[in-house]
């Protein structure tokens, strides 16, 4: 008997914890206010969000953000530590960054005001970004800290990081997944907002699927993760830590999120339903307006049936033999160049090692992942293309996705190197 009193217990403490009030703060692009917000769940979040700071009546047209600016979702925010600090973004607001925010301080605050003669003035006036690059060297003369990893051994690098990751790896490996995530999100979007999609019942099929097919394979490529994590660095001599081993992944990565089905994971993120642990609420607390949303979103799962066919993906996983990053054992990262050019022709001026301090760290926010066969110019509309179809060759679509998400197309560039306009 108290074996069964001990599982009940227990079943009850994970539903009470599922449930359990977390407090979070939550501004708006401008910064102008933020508000404390105590909720139970993502979409109670920003329920109360938009309520408080009187943006719009539909949760679902706002995206939240991290202060770095990683979007964020319901996965995510369920990893995050309670008083993290967020931003509440409307359709055709930008979200930009603190380290947008620094950059265009500085450029906007009055120099004369910090500084002394007009020589000085004129070098923080001029070329700003490339000065920021020299002070970044010469503050980081001291290389000894580098090769710590913790928090206890380097507590200043981890300094105002909202984070619970306790090693440079695991918080590096962690924000490099955040970016191939901001990728998955914005092709999902831009699929979703295409005439084929909307038109196209059959090429709708495929997309679907071939969304589907994207998180599976993304699932378990770690959202490669490994990429910015200097543990995974390439070694001279081979040894069995360069085979992939999905057993030794950190505790964040979305791997390792076993706890709830593929299938109710594609249809929270996709179909946008609430989980099952944000309808166990008081009825005698569901207003008129929850009970109208409610069932709206029956309504909405119905008419999305035949859709929910794209979870029967056709495409197979791939496992993948190696995980190798892209900086050296140090943590050290070179610029890979314009996506036109054959490396940087900046040689040693444009590297950076972010596992060396907090500035470096800082600034290594302003690099970039390029696509050097555009995502939104090119990649997307040749998969539009593929959709319509009748007979879509598997090989492409492994081969839109290592162009995506992989790279094999992608390349890490300094500011300088990395090139907005057509590639073409």
């Amino acid at each position: 008997m108290s074996l069964i009193a001990d599982c009940f217990r227990r079943l009850t403490d994970i539903s009470s914890c599922k449930s359990e009030l977390k407090g979070y703060k939550v501004t708006d692009v401008s910064r102008t206010r933020k508000i404390g917000i105590a909720c139970r769940s993502f979409q109670d979040l920003k329920q109360k969000a938009c309520s408080k700071l009187n943006v719009t009546n539909d949760p679902a047209e706002v995206n939240v953000f991290l202060l770095d600016g990683s979007l964020i979702d319901e996965e995510y925010f369920h990893t995050l530590e309670p008083q993290t600090t967020l931003i509440l973004q409307m359709p055709g607001e930008k979200v930009l960054s603190d380290a947008d925010i620094l950059y265009d301080a500085l450029r906007r605050v009055n120099i004369d005001f910090l500084t002394a003669g007009d020589r000085v003035t004129q070098f923080l006036t001029e070329n700003l970004k490339a000065k920021v690059a020299l002070l970044n060297r010469v503050l980081n003369k001291n290389d000894s800290m580098t090769a710590l990893s913790t928090k206890e051994e380097h507590p200043d690098w981890f300094e105002n990081l909202e984070t619970n990751c306790m090693s440079k790896e695991a918080y590096m490996h962690r924000r490099c997944q955040d970016r191939i995530r901001t990728y998955l999100y914005k092709t999902i979007e831009q699929i979703k907002c295409s005439d084929v999609f909307v038109n196209d019942y059959r090429a709708r099929q495929q997309l679907l699927r071939t969304i589907t097919f994207f998180k599976l394979q993304l699932k378990q490529d770690h959202y490669f993760g490994y990429y910015f994590d200097r543990s995974k660095a390439e070694t001279d001599s081979k040894s069995d830590s360069d085979e992939t081993d999905y057993g030794r992944c950190y505790e964040h990565c979305p791997c390792n999120f076993g706890r709830i089905s593929d299938e109710t994971y594609f249809r929270q993120r996709y179909l946008r339903l609430p989980q099952s642990s944000d309808t166990t609420v008081d009825s005698d607390k569901i207003d008129e307006t929850d009970a109208r949303k409610c069932r709206e979103s029956e309504k909405s799962a119905k008419t999305t049936a035949n859709d929910e066919k794209a979870e029967s993906c056709p495409y197979h996983v791939i496992m993948r033999k190696k995980q190798i990053a892209i900086c050296d054992k140090r943590g050290e990262f070179k610029c890979e160049g314009r996506w036109n050019t054959d490396g940087c022709p900046y040689g040693d001026r444009h590297k950076i090692n972010p596992y060396r301090s907090k500035e470096e760290l800082a600034l290594f926010s302003t690099w970039n992942l390029d696509h050097k066969i555009e995502r939104s110019r090119t990649l997307i509309p040749t998969l539009l293309q593929l959709s319509r179809q009748e007979t879509i060759n598997e090989q492409d679509i492994y081969d839109c996705y290592d162009n995506l998400f992989t790279v094999k197309n992608l390349r890490l560039v300094h500011v300088v190197c990395h090139d907005k306009g057509s590639h073409k």
